[in-house]
């Protein structure tokens, strides 16, 4: 079965995005957290905004995209 593809012509993939948010918050930034419903969607919406915007943006750098909206997304934790 072939592997799906992780980036595009004009950047990544959604599910390499949401791939990415997860180690980089899980692993690189050791943060634990609950996959509730409601964090799964969060970090959906996250990838697809990492998606969108990667495709609109030429120049942008991916990683540094992604790591500023997990730092969002851990910010967003500590608030509630």
């Amino acid at each position: 079965m072939p592997k799906p593809s992780t980036t595009t012509a004009s950047g990544i993939t959604r599910e390499a995005a949401l791939i990415f948010l997860l180690s980089y918050i899980v692993v690189d930034q050791a943060y634990s957290f609950k996959m509730t419903p409601t964090n799964l969607f969060n970090l959906m919406n996250l990838a697809s905004e990492a998606e969108t915007t990667l495709k609109s943006h030429v120049g942008l750098i991916p990683h540094e995209l992604i790591e500023t909206l997990a730092k969002q997304f851990i910010e967003t934790q500590h608030e509630t």
